[in-house]
């Protein structure tokens, strides 16, 4: 049994690698990483932009582009293997089962075809609808996510339609057909923090009352720490660490998490003081270090971490970290909070 009380996750991640094949080498977007997302939870991925957070996301819905391709891994939606299907196959599974909010939702709508199109398409493929019944429920689902005047904003396009409202669409046309997973990359990028907040109240909404399990793909803690049970955090392609939201914003045992976390804005900082960053740049994803890919901007490194590239290790619970200085976080953080933060 898990933390969340459940004996199976509604969709596993095992070893997923994919990797992007072009004229300078390859590239490991993503490079082992394993996940499980459970019944009626969400769980945030995070990390700097270029970690392989989307590329993730894209993986599952088996969406990657060329150069890039999924070279190995499991993906396992209520026991199916979604890697194993045929293409015919998975295009049933999309939508269906598997629903995903793109990044940019400008980009995702046709602008060619009103945004009633797109959930009447997905109503008649999914759930078998005649099309004036699939329309009455295309405008349901608009007021559903809260657009106003849904039977006229139906006959919109998008280029019609506000960045917020344009976001609601895609909202709709991911749970149209009630998938069990539902991806959810940067939902609210480039809205407002009005809009943000209801586009974030609606997934929670959502989430209670149909129970789909989300994976919410952000760089923003602050959107993870108020949405979701469970967090990733991702680098350079690799997940390095893993714990319940509290227990990893009270406890973060990998240095980039640290990093992260210290350069969040807070109430409590010091007026005119400069919030800390994390030194150097993140590797190059075509000439990426031996050993750990964190060390060469990590203050801990040690030998080993130049020698041998860690691998998650429990510390607790559900709580894992990809680090080869665990015993070194145990002294820092018995020391004094005001030494420490100084230390880290």
């Amino acid at each position: 049994m898990t933390q969340t009380g459940q004996a199976e996750p509604v969709l596993a991640i095992k070893d997923l690698r994919t990797h992007f094949f072009t004229d300078q080498g390859i590239v490991p977007a993503v490079d082992g990483i394993d996940l499980e997302v459970f019944h009626g939870q969400a769980l945030g991925l995070v990390g700097e932009s270029g970690c392989g957070k989307s590329v993730t996301g894209l993986s599952l819905m088996r969406l990657v582009s060329p150069p890039g391709r999924i070279v190995s891994g499991e993906v396992l939606l209520k026991g199916e293997n979604l890697l194993s299907l045929t293409e015919r196959q998975m295009r049933d599974r999309r939508g269906k089962d598997l629903g995903m909010i793109f990044q940019e939702p400008m980009t995702s709508l046709d602008p060619l075809y009103p945004v009633k199109d797109p959930l009447i398409e997905a109503l008649r493929a999914h759930r078998q609808m005649a099309k004036p019944e699939a329309l009455k429920e295309a405008v349901r689902l608009l007021a559903a996510v809260g657009i106003p005047d849904p039977e006229r904003r139906a006959r919109s396009y998008p280029h019609e339609l506000s960045g917020g409202m344009r976001q609601r669409v895609m909202i709709a046309v991911a749970l149209s057909c009630k998938p069990a997973v539902l991806i959810a990359d940067e939902p609210t990028t480039a809205l407002d923090v009005t809009v943000q907040a209801q586009i974030l109240a609606l997934l929670r909404d959502l989430q209670r009352d149909t129970g789909t399990a989300i994976l919410l793909i952000t760089h923003n803690l602050g959107l993870v720490a108020e949405n979701c049970e469970t967090v990733a955090v991702m680098y350079a392609g690799k997940v390095v660490e893993k714990a319940p939201v509290r227990t990893l914003f009270r406890n973060p045992r990998h240095p980039y998490t640290q990093g992260l976390l210290r350069a969040v804005p807070r109430l409590d900082h010091p007026p005119k003081k400069p919030l800390q960053t994390i030194a150097g740049m993140v590797p190059n994803p075509l000439k990426l270090p031996a050993g750990c890919r964190f060390r060469a901007r990590c203050r801990w490194a040690i030998d080993r971490c130049a020698e041998e590239e860690p691998h998650l290790i429990s510390i607790g619970g559900d709580h894992s970290a990809a680090c080869w200085v665990q015993p070194e976080f145990d002294t820092i953080l018995a020391e004094p909070a005001a030494t420490r933060g100084a230390a880290l």
